[in-house]
């Protein structure tokens, strides 16, 4: 194979950014349509483990903590805003997972909407083991937040990103992912108040990404649990 087919024979970052779009809004499409909420849910905790992929401090498929435990991790809050805790989203390292998806979507929203970065972080670490297993507390209404668990929508989507998008590098995948998000916040925004959809996505983010997943191993054994 020459090094032009060899090119050609991979999927765009376009491609697979469509891709992973439309498989999140088929996954939580029902009779009623796509609930914005639980699409953003799902997009934003496929975010979140590829940033503990990233991070390297576990595996997402295997370890020996208890899913949706919390798990902090200095690392993790480096990937997303930087090293320095910081108030204002325009301080944030260009690097940053939070800096990169703002820059991305900033021509489709005001300044505004988007909420305080240290209500997002000290919300999660005051609230934990306060909401039901597999869940993470959020500030949003009551009426807009998922009726899908992260817990699971990580578990169940992994596979599908695993073989059809993650095809070269956890980098790239990221890359990926990040366009996805902020192609389905672009797509609903005039389906959903912007703060509440913002308040969503980057409280779940950074949730999941210092929450246990859930392994095969441990679907087993509380599939076990529930047959005894």
């Amino acid at each position: 194979m020459g090094i032009f087919d060899f090119l050609n024979s991979k999927p765009s970052v376009e491609k697979l950014t469509k891709k992973l779009v439309n498989f999140v809004y088929d996954s939580v499409q029902t009779e009623k349509g796509v609930r914005v909420e639980d699409a953003l849910c799902v997009m934003s905790t496929i975010l979140a483990e590829r940033c503990i992929k990233i991070a390297g401090e576990f595996s997402i498929y295997k370890h020996n903590f208890k899913p949706g435990s919390a798990i902090f991790s200095e690392k993790i809050n480096k990937i997303l805003v930087g090293s320095v805790a910081v108030e204002n989203w325009n301080e944030l390292p260009e690097d940053a997972i939070f800096s990169k998806i703002k820059r991305k979507i900033d021509s489709h929203f005001s300044k505004k909407p988007f909420p305080a970065l240290t209500k997002i972080f000290e919300g999660f670490a005051k609230n934990i083991g306060e909401s039901e297993w597999g869940n993470i507390s959020l500030s949003v209404p009551n009426e807009n937040k998922p009726s899908i668990l992260p817990l699971q929508a990580g578990y169940e989507t992994r596979k599908y990103v695993d073989d059809t998008i993650n095809l070269e590098s956890d980098e790239k995948t990221l890359r990926i992912v990040i366009n996805a998000i902020c192609r389905i916040l672009i797509d609903t925004k005039m389906a959903l108040d912007s703060s509440i959809a913002l308040t969503l996505v980057f409280e779940i983010i950074n949730g999941m990404s210092k929450t246990a997943t859930m392994t095969d191993e441990k679907m087993k054994e509380l599939q076990a649990e529930i047959e005894k």
